[in-house]
C-alpha cells in the first residue's frame, strides 16, 4: 500500500553545494571573451567570476539583472549590463529549466537545503515539484484525480476533463466528457484504467481526489455509500490539496491551444485529445519510476 515518504534519499552532506561554487571568489576575476563556454556546474567553471555569478543566481533565482549588477558593483567588480548578460549566457543562467534542474540536483545529490526562494522558483516553473513528498513504491500505489476545465467549447457546451495521474510513473490518464460528475471519472477508472494495470499484474491501491467544492464532497459521499464503490478494492480519499502534477498537464493543454477551434463533432474532439495525451505521455516510460529531474 502507499505510504508517504518525505525523508531524504540519504543523509545529506554537511557542506553546501553553493558554498563550493563560491570558492576563490575573492581572487581577482579575469574574463576572456574568447574562451569556450562550459556546461553549467560542469567543473571546472571558467573563472572565479563565473563561479560567483552562478552561486549568486542559484541562491537568489528571482534577482533581476540590475540587482545582480548592483551586487557586483558594491564589491568593486565593474561590468556593463551587456557583459553580465553574456556571462549569464556562458553559465547557462539564462535558461530557467537548467536553473531548476541544477537546484534539484544540488538538493538531491549535493546536500543543498533549498531555501524558500529556491523552492518557490522551482515550483512556479515546475508545479509538479510540489508533489515531491509523494513517493509511492510501485505503479498503481497512488493516483491523483481531478476534474479540469468546465468551460464552454464550441457547440459542445461545457466540457470537462477527468484526469488521473500515476504518481509513481507520472503517466496521465484522461477522458473528455460533457458530464461533470465524479461518477464520470469513476467510470473512466473502472472502464479504461483498471484493465491497463490488471493486464500487467499491478494493483490500484489509492486514489487521492482533489475536490473543488462541497458539491464534489456530497457526490463522493453518495457514491461511497452506493454499490458503485463496492468491489473496487482501493481507497478513494477526498482532499482539498491541489496537485502540481495535474496543474502541469492543464498548462500543457492550455499552452497547446487545445480548446481553441474545436472540430464539428465531439468524437473528433475526443480523438484530438487522445493524440495530445499520447504526445504528453511519450516522455514517460510505462511503469518506470519518474525522477525529480523528470519534473
Amino acid at each position: 500500500m502507499f505510504s508517504l515518504n518525505i525523508s531524504p534519499a540519504g543523509k545529506p552532506h554537511s557542506f553546501s553545494g553553493l558554498r563550493l561554487l563560491l570558492e576563490d571568489v575573492r581572487a581577482t576575476p579575469t574574463y576572456d571573451k574568447d574562451f569556450s563556454p562550459e556546461l553549467l556546474l560542469t567543473p571546472p567553471l571558467t573563472t572565479p567570476l563565473h563561479r560567483h555569478l552562478t552561486a549568486l543566481c542559484l541562491h537568489n533565482p528571482y534577482w533581476n539583472d540590475f540587482r545582480i549588477l548592483n551586487h557586483f558593483q558594491k564589491r568593486g567588480i565593474k561590468m556593463t549590463l551587456e557583459k553580465m548578460e553574456q556571462l549569464k549566457k556562458e553559465c547557462h543562467l539564462d535558461d530557467r529549466e537548467i536553473i531548476c534542474n541544477t537546484l534539484i540536483q544540488l538538493s538531491t545529490q549535493g546536500g543543498l537545503h533549498l531555501n524558500p526562494r529556491q523552492i518557490s522558483y522551482i515550483e512556479r516553473a515546475k508545479p509538479e515539484f510540489r508533489d515531491r513528498d509523494l513517493q509511492p513504491s510501485n505503479p498503481g500505489d497512488l493516483l491523483v484525480y481531478r476534474r479540469l476545465f468546465g468551460r464552454g467549447v464550441g457547440n459542445f457546451g461545457r466540457v470537462y476533463l477527468h484526469i488521473f495521474v500515476d504518481m509513481y510513473t507520472g503517466r496521465v490518464f484522461g477522458q473528455l466528457s460533457q458530464d461533470r460528475s465524479v461518477n464520470a471519472g469513476l467510470n473512466h477508472l473502472k472502464t479504461d484504467i483498471f484493465q491497463v494495470y490488471n493486464s500487467r499484474h499491478y494493483t490500484l491501491n489509492t486514489i487521492l481526489h482533489s475536490t473543488q467544492d462541497t458539491h464534489d464532497l456530497q457526490e463522493f459521499n453518495e457514491l461511497e455509500a452506493s454499490s458503485l464503490f463496492s468491489g473496487l478494492g482501493l481507497q478513494w480519499l477526498p482532499t482539498h490539496r491541489t496537485f502540481g502534477t495535474l496543474e502541469k498537464f492543464e498548462r500543457y493543454i492550455t499552452q497547446n491551444c487545445f480548446l481553441d477551434n474545436p472540430p464539428e463533432y465531439f468524437s473528433d474532439f475526443e480523438s484530438a485529445f487522445e493524440r495530445q495525451l499520447a504526445k504528453y505521455n511519450a516522455r514517460s516510460r510505462w511503469f518506470s519510476r519518474r525522477t525529480l529531474l523528470a519534473y
